[in-house]
């Protein structure tokens, strides 16, 4: 099985995880259900780094990513 690995910086691992508790804090209040999505923008593999952006009820821009598929 092949590996897709994206690198976070300690600050960007944070923001993720602080956003994903709040956002389940929210659906759960609400008594709804919602996820969130990870994007991840690449111009030219191998060459730059990707964007990556997390999605919930708004839209976040981690900043540049490395990233990898082995």
């Amino acid at each position: 099985m092949r590996k897709f690995e994206i690198s976070l910086t300690e600050e960007q691992y944070q923001h993720i995880q602080e956003e994903i508790k709040y956002s389940n804090r929210v659906h759960l209040s609400e008594g709804v259900f919602g996820g969130y999505e990870l994007c991840l923008s690449v111009g030219i593999p191998n060459v730059f780094g990707g964007q990556l952006e997390l999605k919930t009820n708004t839209s976040i821009d981690l900043g540049e990513v490395k990233w990898k598929i082995q």
